[in-house]
């Protein structure tokens, strides 16, 4: 971690951090032996500009891993950027186009990883659904609130594809159900296994 000359605020707000952090006792990561993975929907990250200390804790959660999904990064990158630069030179990103429409909210999805532990192979897409033909037009015949958004990686020699979601949200379960049910059926039918 690359925190650089921090302010003495920052420094007490990492040390309790980090005190949670262990008190949470997520397994450290350990190079060719394990690969931890997160996912984390970090609220509207680059809507608005975050206090300094709060890109540090950022930088501090997703450094316990090896390889995270963030959700809700929003179109401008550039507090991304400064929260990779704390984690260090072997710490990269992929990330998704955004919808500019009002459903798609300026979103983006991201993986962030250390390339000492997971390596991006090279493929990276939004998820297509399946179109059907009406008339003369092929319709989507799926509408995800969001696309999902798939990358491939490697880890020693195992190679993965990893899939984010972000779905619609809500009180009820009525939005979200239907959405995660396309989304399997989707999975489903892409590895030959049928719907679900």
């Amino acid at each position: 971690m690359h925190h650089g000359a921090l302010s003495k605020g920052i420094a007490k707000g990492l040390r309790v951090l980090r005190e949670r952090i262990e008190a949470a006792e997520i397994p450290s990561s350990k190079l060719d032996e394990t690969l931890n993975i997160a996912t984390w929907n970090v609220r509207e990250f680059g809507r608005k500009r975050r206090r300094k200390a709060s890109l540090h804790y950022i930088a501090e959660i997703i450094g316990q891993f090896d390889l995270v999904s963030i959700v809700e990064l929003r179109d401008d990158v550039s507090e991304l950027a400064e929260v990779l630069g704390y984690l260090g030179p072997y710490w990269k990103v992929v990330y998704s186009d955004y919808l500019t429409d009002a459903g798609g909210n300026r979103e983006r999805i991201a993986y962030v990883f250390d390339e000492r532990a997971a390596v991006f192979t090279g493929f990276a897409s939004n998820a297509v659904p399946p179109r059907r033909k009406s008339h003369d037009e092929y319709l989507s015949a799926i509408s995800w609130w969001r696309p999902p958004y798939m990358a491939s990686f490697r880890a020693g020699s195992f190679d993965f594809l990893m899939l984010t979601a972000h779905v619609r949200w809500g009180k009820t379960e009525k939005g979200r159900i239907p959405e995660l049910r396309e989304l399997a059926a989707w999975v489903g039918d892409c590895s030959g296994a049928g719907s679900a």
